[in-house]
């Protein structure tokens, strides 16, 4: 059976100036192009790459549930895969569209693993890292020496994070941002900035603490010394 191929793009963090030659040629020569959404009025990923699909070219939109119950995200992922693979099975270049990198905190993760293990040929295609726009937003230069980077998903307990040596990149703080503060401002830490919806035509960048406000945006990173 002639079996198609998956491709996992990154597509930078929300502006269509981040897409990479290579990124743009891939979605070009796809046969579908899959989004981690429920539609397209409600996908940050595709207002990046609407410019680059063809008049015509095939697209479907999969919502992956925002649950912590491990039952309810492998239902939905197994439910996402098998029609991914239906499509492989056809022979298709199936392009699945991912904000930042595909390597990084991707909703991709899953399909990709799926479908290596099952032998489709799988290749991933590289995007911008969303911390790292962000970083050039504040242009704060990483790694510098020695000095450790750890990057923390919001998820993860802020205490035993800032125990950490080095340089904290908090992704997706969300509700965690009036937490964060408060731990910065009582503990030995050095704030270094924050960018919540980077490139995105609402993105904000604080400098100071102090600005940003308690109701923060899920798509927020900061970044603690």
């Amino acid at each position: 059976m002639n079996k198609g191929r998956l491709l996992g793009i990154g597509v930078g963090c929300g502006s269509s100036a981040d897409l990479t030659y290579a990124a743009k040629n891939a979605i070009e020569n796809s046969d579908i192009v899959i989004f981690p959404a429920g539609s397209r009025e409600h996908c940050r990923a595709y207002t990046i790459v609407r410019d680059v699909l063809k008049d015509g070219q095939e697209t479907e939109f999969f919502d992956f549930p925002m649950t912590r119950d491990r039952d309810d995200l492998i239902k939905r992922h197994n439910e996402i895969y098998k029609r991914t693979r239906d499509l492989l099975d056809q022979g298709k270049t199936v392009s699945f569209i991912t904000i930042g990198d595909p390597l990084i905190y991707s909703t991709f993760s899953y399909i990709g693993e799926m479908a290596e293990r099952d032998g489709y040929e799988m290749k991933i295609i590289n995007g911008i890292p969303s911390f790292l726009s962000c970083a050039g937003r504040l242009a704060l230069f990483l790694g510098q020496e020695d000095e450790e980077i750890h990057i923390i998903p919001g998820s993860a307990d802020l205490n035993d994070a800032l125990s950490l040596k080095g340089i904290k990149i908090f992704m997706k703080l969300g509700k965690k941002t009036p937490a964060l503060r408060q731990a910065i401002k009582t503990g030995d830490h050095t704030f270094l900035g924050a960018v919540s919806h980077c490139g995105m035509s609402d993105e904000r960048i604080y400098r100071d603490l102090s600005e940003i406000p308690d109701e923060m945006a899920y798509l927020m990173t900061a970044f603690v010394r």
